[in-house]
């Protein structure tokens, strides 16, 4: 490669116009210093204004030291340009331009070291500036007089000649040394004030016609006074704007950026009031050094920040962005975008700018779309994003890895898990998507689809519409997720839930299903249902004798048969289950109960067919037993339906095995209405609600009370008070009916010693069921409770027993009895002449009483063969010596007939209802006598016939 081919010619270019302007404008101001020289002196041979200096301050400042050698050139070719006929013109145009051009550079390279930088001056930088004018001005007048042979009055022009020109060049400086920078204080502005000051110079030359050297002095003093006022009073102005930069700030505070300024490391701060809001400091104290911004700054950030900035101490890191976490009204992300405009000569820099942004919002924003890119890409669920017409805009590789698909192949494409089929079902299902999509803009379901390998795998699938400000769908947005091995694990778990491993029938579980099922289909379709519980009969030999190996074959076999026996119907099918161990369960349609019948003996048929158990062993014969129950004639719920059938299969194996009966739910209602009566009977009696009442036995000749009947009553909480004979004839096979004699004859013995205690001389008898007196126990029982009393109760307990179950069993009927009369107590046969007694039985029994049944005597004043049954008893009594009490006397007639025919003892509501144990004492005080009764019922009816 040439010479000519390696050389950067722009960079040739822009040195050229560079030093080219540096050139002339140091041959334009020396030309402009000569012109300004009045003619025909030589006194003022250093010139007025000297703008050379300006000129060299300025290129120093902007261009370092590189710029002496055009100024020189440039220096000597406006003198040569300006060249006058004065003695000594050479040695002044050689000396003073190279006085100004060494002091300038004195000048610049101090501001430089100091840090100065005037293209956006701090109030430090204007302090510099004047001292630097101040003092070059000073040295170069000193220099300038002693190298060029002046006295006098010229010595003291030459010194104000320097102080014009070098006010002149501190607004210079100021003004142009800004360069390009938009927001410069001074600038072309100053060239009027700086023409007419040449002018003002210059004026004493002109103007005057001969001036002599003092006037000529006293003129430039004057001037340079002037322009030295000036000077400072403008560089103060300055200084107090210092702090404000101006309208470039306001543009940076529209752009929502705050600026800051430092010099060296931070002194002379300045911070714009954009800055200052957004960091939380209203008067910039805070934040006017590195260490206050760093002291903000989070822990996680504060390093970085650090080492960022002391990069820049690196000629070459001039520019630097950085974003960090600062604490500002909370902790804010901020980005810091920070130059170095200049530096030292040893590189280190002298100004550093900073300009400050809160990207808070948009670091956010960032986050949250790199999150959603990170989600989108690193999703386990297949994403799918569609157009309004389903074209595929954009897809997660998970969607890809799920069905095999390439990106290529599916942008741009309908997705073919969304393109519609010729199958029937998976049409109707993608109707009902776009539907649910159009009304409620989302869809969930499960699709089947098939992968680019032509693997089947099911979908779960979601979809959701994205709509726009007008309410129509921009785009579709589809989750997928493959839920294969999820099915197959669910089918799996559904198999063994609810079929029995062995013979792959339903089980329990699932029967209860398919018996809820079959009882809605009854109910629809108005058949029955036949719930079948089979057992097999004599299955534990088998397993006995053959292995349990056989006998898992034997009930896979039975299986295989059951639903070889089903019958299958279009709306619904019978069904067979398997309970656990031999037993199965059956639900069997029928259209009537004989249908049903028939069904059941098919089943029990193919049951009982002989078993192949094992090879090489002759076939088993294995019957079965099975119980039913028909819905809904049977109207229970499942479980119970289930129960009942079991039931009546346990009631088939009763009668002999390998058949079936059939539940009667009317029978099993009684049953169970019994079991609930007799519960009921025992929690009244847990919970005190029996009460004994008492009803008298009076001596109607004389008018005596001889004693009282213990009569039973059940008072209910919400029935009120029950007779006997509705509820004791529920429990009188029972062991409970013990219980109650126990209970009442306690009772009645506790009253008698309180009567007796209280002075009534009066019996209490107490009427006794048959299984009471059937129960072995009965009289050491008996001995206890009256001994439990400690009183001498047996002579005056009478015990009632019926004849029909005195007659049960006589003999010991009879010994009973004798036993229960050593310890004094009575007995008295009840309702007598309503059984089936003969005189010999009569004879055999110790009894005391006999009781005329309350019918005879009802009906003996109508009915002859009543009277004739009433007079038969009496004379019995008299005969076997026993008393004869009449029941059911209530009127006064009746008692006169009685009276007649010898009976003198009666009971019954003529003579007193049955009433509470506190009501007795005050009755028989109050009793009058039978003639009461008689009398009242004679008022009644009139004089007896």
């Amino acid at each position: 490669m040439s010479l000519l081919e390696r050389t950067d010619w722009s960079a040739v270019l822009r040195w050229a116009s560079r030093y080219g302007v540096i050139f002339f404008a140091a041959a334009a101001a020396v030309a402009l210093d000569i012109w300004s020289l009045p003619r025909g002196s030589q006194a003022t041979v250093l010139g007025p204004l000297h703008w050379s200096a300006g000129v060299a301050l300025a290129a120093f400042m902007r261009y370092g030291s590189r710029v002496v050698v055009p100024f020189l050139a440039g220096s000597l070719l406006g003198a040569a340009l300006m060249y006058p006929p004065l003695p000594g013109y050479w040695v002044a145009a050689a000396t003073v331009p190279l006085v100004d051009c060494a002091v300038a550079w004195l000048a610049a390279r101090w501001l430089k070291r100091r840090g100065v930088e005037l293209a956006t001056p701090l109030r430090g930088d204007l302090i510099d500036l004047g001292v630097a004018v101040a003092a070059a001005a000073v040295v170069a007048a000193g220099f300038t007089v002693l190298l060029v042979p002046l006295t006098g009055a010229g010595r003291l022009e030459g010194m104000a000649s320097h102080t014009i020109a070098w006010a002149l060049a501190a607004l210079l400086v100021v003004g142009p040394a800004g360069g390009s920078h938009p927001h410069r204080i001074v600038g072309p502005a100053m060239l009027p004030p700086l023409i007419v000051a040449a002018a003002a110079a210059a004026a004493p030359h002109g103007l005057i016609s001969t001036p002599s050297a003092w006037t000529s002095v006293i003129a430039q003093w004057t001037v340079g006074a002037a322009l030295a006022s000036m000077t400072l009073g403008m560089l103060v102005w300055l200084g107090t704007r210092a702090r404000d930069p101006g309208p470039w700030a306001t543009l940076f505070d529209a752009a929502r950026m705050g600026i800051a300024s430092w010099v060296g490391q931070g002194q002379d701060a300045y911070t714009s009031p954009r800055w200052r809001n957004l960091l939380g400091d209203p008067d910039g104290t805070a934040t006017a050094s590195v260490d206050g911004l760093l002291a903000i700054t989070h822990e996680d950030d504060r390093r970085g920040l650090r080492m960022t900035l002391e990069a820049t101490r690196n000629p070459g890191n001039d520019r630097f962005k950085i974003e960090l976490r600062i604490m500002a009204h909370g902790w804010r992300w901020f980005e810091i975008s920070g130059n170095v405009p200049s530096r030292r000569s040893d590189g280190v820099p002298t100004r550093l700018v900073l300009a400050l942004e809160d990207v808070t919002e948009r670091r956010s924003a960032a986050d949250r779309e790199h999150l959603s890119a990170s989600l989108f890409q690193h999703l386990h669920e297949g994403l799918l994003i569609t157009d309004a017409e389903m074209r595929v805009l954009d897809v997660n590789p998970t969607y890809l890895k799920i069905l095999g698909q390439k990106r290529e192949e599916l942008l741009g494409q309908v997705p073919p898990l969304l393109r519609a089929t010729d199958d029937s079902s998976a049409h109707s299902q993608h109707a009902n998507m776009w539907s649910s999509l159009q009304s409620t803009g989302t869809w969930r379901g499960e699709l089947s689809e098939r992968r680019r390998n032509g693997d089947a795998c099911i979908l779960q699938i979601t979809i959701t519409a994205v709509r726009g400000a007008d309410s129509l769908a921009r785009y579709h947005v589809l989750v997928i997720s493959d839920i294969t091995d999820q099915r197959r694990q669910r089918d799996r778990l559904e198999r063994q839930a609810h079929y029995d491993e062995l013979t792959r029938l339903p089980n329990r579980a699932r029967l209860a299903q398919l018996l809820a099922e079959g009882m809605a289909a009854t109910e629809r379709d108005g058949c029955l249902l036949a719930v079948c519980y089979l057992d097999l009969d004599h299955f534990k030999p088998v397993n006995d004798q053959y292995g349990h190996a056989a006998g898992d074959r034997l009930l896979v076999e039975l299986a295989r048969r059951l639903r070889g026996a089903l019958r299958s119907h279009p709306v619904w099918s019978d069904r067979a289950a398997r309970l656990g161990g031999d037993e199965f369960a059956l639900l069997l349609r029928a259209q009537s109960i004989e249908e049903a019948r028939l069904a059941v003996e098919r089943v029990l048929r193919v049951s009982s067919m002989p078993y192949v158990v094992s090879d090489g062993q002759p076939p088993v014969i294995v019957t079965a037993s099975i119980g039913a129950t028909i819905f809904p004639i049977d109207r229970s719920d499942p479980d119970t339906l289930l129960r009942h059938a079991d039931h009546a299969m346990y009631g088939a194996k009763q009668t002999g095995r390998n058949g079936y009966l059939i539940f009667d739910p009317e029978h099993s209602r009684r049953a169970e209405e019994r079991i609930v009566a007799i519960g009921r009977v025992q929690d009244a009696l847990d919970q005190h609600e029996l009460v004994l009442h008492y009803q008298p036995k009076v001596d109607m000749r004389r008018g005596v009370v001889l004693g009282m009947e213990a009569l039973l009553r059940w008072n209910h909480p919400v029935e009120g008070l029950i007779a006997p004979g509705l509820f004791l004839p529920i429990i009188d096979s029972t062991g409970l009916s013990v219980k109650v004699g126990d209970w009442v004859l306690d009772q009645a013995l506790s009253q008698l010693a309180y009567w007796q205690a209280m002075g009534l001389d009066l019996t209490v008898s107490v009427n006794m069921s048959a299984r009471h007196l059937q129960d072995p126990d009965f009289a050491p029982r008996l001995a206890e409770l009256i001994s439990r009393h400690g009183r001498a109760l047996g002579s005056k307990l009478e015990l009632e027993v019926l004849e029909t179950a005195a007659l049960i069993d006589v003999a010991h009927t009879s010994s009973l009895l004798e036993r229960c009369r050593k310890l004094g107590v009575r007995f008295a046969l009840d309702d007598f002449g309503t059984g089936y007694s003969t005189l010999s039985y009569l004879k055999r029994l110790p009894v005391d009483v006999l009781k005329i049944d309350r019918t005879f005597v009802h009906n003996m004043l109508e009915d002859r063969q009543d009277l004739a049954i009433v007079e038969g008893v009496i004379g019995l009594a008299r005969t076997f010596n026993c008393t004869a009490i009449a029941e059911g006397v209530e009127t006064a007639a009746q008692a006169r007939l009685l009276l007649d025919l010898g009976c003198d003892v009666g009971q019954g509501h003529g003579i007193a209802m049955p009433m509470p144990a506190s009501e007795v004492a005050d009755w028989v005080r109050n009793y009058r006598g039978p003639f009461t009764l008689m009398q009242a019922s004679a008022a009644a009816h009139g004089p007896a016939a």
